[in-house]
């Protein structure tokens, strides 16, 4: 059930904001977008997005201190990292921060993202799924 999954993609790019929605738009999810670290990190605290995919490298505010503040806020949202392969330690910070998956640029195509949104919809569903046997 896609659409029931709220995503917010972040980036300072407006060319890869528009495709990765699209494309997440047609699969079925309620898709939001922000060109800066800090509105998204306002639009977290007004709305409950199940999965937040974000470039690591953005001025002001970057992708692992969006990370952290949101992880804070709401420690269940899953983290998507995203930047280029000359930022490896990047990669391995947000691990250690608490990101759930990355993606390097320029590999990001629909399909490559599709299928990690679709991993992280399916991880959520079992932790919901443990949440209810647990409760019953």
């Amino acid at each position: 059930m896609k659409h029931k999954y709220n995503i917010l993609i972040v980036d300072d790019e407006e060319e890869v904001l528009s495709e990765l929605k699209k494309s997440l738009d047609l699969e079925g999810y309620n898709v939001d977008t922000s060109f800066s670290a800090a509105c998204a990190l306002e639009k977290v605290k007004r709305n409950k997005y199940h999965i937040v995919l974000t470039d690591i490298i953005m001025p002001h505010m970057d992708g692992l201190e969006l990370l952290r503040e949101i992880k804070k806020y709401d420690p269940m949202t899953q983290m998507i990292m995203m930047t280029e392969s000359s930022t490896m330690d990047k990669i391995l910070n947000s691990l250690e921060y608490g990101a759930n998956d990355y993606i390097v640029k320029p590999m990001i195509t629909p399909e490559v993202v599709t299928n990690v949104i679709d991993y992280s919809v399916q991880k959520l569903e079992r932790w919901r799924s443990a949440f209810v046997q647990i409760v019953q």
